[in-house]
């Protein structure tokens, strides 16, 4: 993809990717590509402990991308509360504590007129009708509304906040399974809305393959 006019590069961006490894490590592959300094945190529940660490080791933080998880399905009479309660807080609760855990940094960057960027790359089910994915769709709805309820908290402090809504994703996409998105798909979408004019902002998008689209 080429950077529109007045793009900011990557290329020094202080990046901190948080969530599940298929997406996550692909989007720590391009920033790395794109010449960023990479931070990775396993989980959103490793985030506290593990703040001030990346901190001291990319002296501060500009860009976080938070690859939420939750994803579970089945008919909702035939799994026990507990599953659900469990994938409920593996989406919207770890939206909440990637979005909270370095707001203070994206803030500071913002102030100082660098580029700051809060990602988070939830589900198209967010907004879509998936039969027998009513917990996880719920999820991912809230995940959603955080983004967009944070983006107008947060629309006078020049912190940027946006939300990809991903499709199926498969690694064997690349090999023919046209239904799905590769994980570099959504790697590639997240690192080009970074290079986007400060003045601009991708607020959400919804990344599907062209045949499910």
């Amino acid at each position: 993809m080429t950077a529109p006019e007045g793009a900011r590069p990557v290329a020094g961006r202080r990046a901190v990717v948080i969530g599940l490894p298929l997406l996550a490590d692909a989007v720590v592959a391009e920033l790395t590509a794109a010449e960023a300094l990479v931070e990775q945190i396993g989980s959103a529940r490793e985030v506290i402990d593990a703040a001030d660490g990346v901190r001291e080791r990319l002296g501060g933080v500009d860009l976080v991308v938070a690859v939420l998880g939750g994803v579970g399905g089945g008919p909702f009479g035939l799994s026990p509360a507990e599953r659900w309660a469990e994938i409920i807080e593996q989406g919207a609760g770890d939206a909440v504590l990637a979005a909270r855990a370095f707001l203070d940094d994206l803030l500071t960057a913002a102030a100082n007129d660098s580029a700051a960027d809060l990602v988070l790359v939830g589900s198209a089910a967010a907004s879509e009708l998936v039969p027998a994915f009513a917990v996880h769709a719920a999820t991912a709805a809230g995940a959603a509304q955080l983004a967009r309820t944070l983006r107008l908290e947060l629309g006078g402090t020049q912190v940027r906040v946006r939300h990809v809504a991903v499709g199926w994703v498969s690694p064997r996409a690349a090999a023919g399974d046209r239904d799905a998105l590769t994980p570099e798909d959504v790697a590639r979408t997240v690192v080009f809305t970074l290079t986007l004019p400060p003045t601009t902002n991708v607020a959400e998008i919804s990344l599907l393959s062209t045949r499910s689209g």
